[in-house]
């Protein structure tokens, strides 16, 4: 619907699609937690593209914590998918100085996982670099580079 341009009606579909996971995960935690994240930070998305700031931050900030959840009791699994609501969160925040600090925490997260497949993860860690530089141009600030240094070699 979203590529379509009915972005209204995507939104009410990922809406209901995160209203949906949030019941099976109050029943069964374990199965359907990692899906009510994917659906949150989904519809943190739609919310920001619709310029509704504060709900867009609510949605990819509870989708952060579950993740953040997630990915202490399985790093290796969930690493990533923090990093990708991380990038979310960054995005929502738009051009404030805290986007800064999520493309950041994003790209330690991913770090690890895209260190042993760049190919598998570096879509995603381009992505957050430029969203990291692009924040910290926004705001005067230079890149870390000790941060990217061993990233920016791997992402060819």
């Amino acid at each position: 619907l979203s590529a379509l341009g009915r972005r209204e009606e995507a939104l009410e579909a990922t809406r209901e699609a995160a209203d949906i996971y949030r019941r099976l995960a109050e029943a069964r935690p374990d199965a359907f937690l990692p899906d009510l994240a994917s659906a949150l930070n989904n519809l943190g998305i739609r919310l920001s593209a619709l310029g509704r700031r504060e709900e867009a931050l609510e949605a990819t900030r509870e989708a952060v914590e579950i993740r953040r959840r997630l990915a202490e009791a399985r790093p290796d699994a969930f690493l990533p998918d923090l990093a990708r609501s991380l990038g979310a969160l960054g995005g929502a925040l738009g051009d404030a100085a805290e986007a800064i600090a999520a493309f950041a925490e994003g790209i330690a997260c991913l770090r690890p996982a895209f260190e042993r497949l760049p190919q598998a993860h570096g879509g995603l860690m381009g992505v957050l670099v430029e969203l990291y530089r692009q924040a910290c141009q926004a705001h005067g600030r230079e890149p870390d580079p000790g941060m990217l240094a061993p990233i920016l070699p791997l992402l060819g």
